[in-house]
């Protein structure tokens, strides 16, 4: 049943097809949860569709991410799913996106056409973060590194979705990383 179930969401989730400009959609929480599952729910249905569990690690009191990998479903590009429980509670679901061949515009153009799909499924979004090529603050930092960040957001009663972007360049290194955070608003 999970993976039947996870099946069918993540299908859905990764076609992002909107039914004509303007529409909205209820945005839903991947993998078939819903806020408030446990862990040990997230860990069943990991187990059903034989993904991976990776880590757990407590990131403040009361705050625990599960990582996850295997959750890809066809999508290559996802690379692992990240869990969040507040008080034993899931509060987050993060899927990162990454492949090591992309360069600065093959990463801007996944995040972009990730941006339509979404605006023409949810509505359009809010830009909350546009930072471009800009240099981290800090003494140990390279002079030439850079970073960029932007992070759009769409709102529902139930739901908040947001999509990120992040980049660090530093001479011949580069990391990018494409994200969805669906969130307990």
């Amino acid at each position: 049943m999970w993976a039947c179930l996870l099946v069918a969401c993540a299908l859905l989730q990764l076609s992002m097809r909107g039914e004509g400009a303007g529409s909205s959609r209820e945005i839903k929480v991947p993998y078939a949860l819903t806020w408030g599952d446990s862990a040990e729910k997230v860990r069943e249905m990991l187990h059903a569709v034989k993904a991976k569990e990776t880590g757990l690690s407590e990131k403040a009191p009361g705050r625990f991410v599960l990582e996850a990998e295997g959750l890809g479903v066809g999508d290559p590009l996802l690379k692992k799913s990240l869990f969040t429980f507040r008080e034993g509670a899931l509060v987050e679901v993060e899927l990162d996106y990454n492949d090591p061949s992309w360069d600065g515009d093959k990463a801007l153009d996944f995040f972009d056409r990730t941006r339509r799909r979404i605006d023409e499924r949810y509505g359009p979004g809010t830009l909350l973060v546009n930072q471009i090529k800009e240099h981290p603050s800090g003494d140990k930092v390279p002079k030439d590194m850079l970073y960029t960040l932007m992070i759009y957001r769409w709102n529902q009663p139930a739901v908040a979705l947001e999509l990120n972007f992040y980049s660090v360049e530093e001479k011949e290194k580069s990391y990018r990383l494409v994200s969805l955070h669906y969130k307990l608003p």
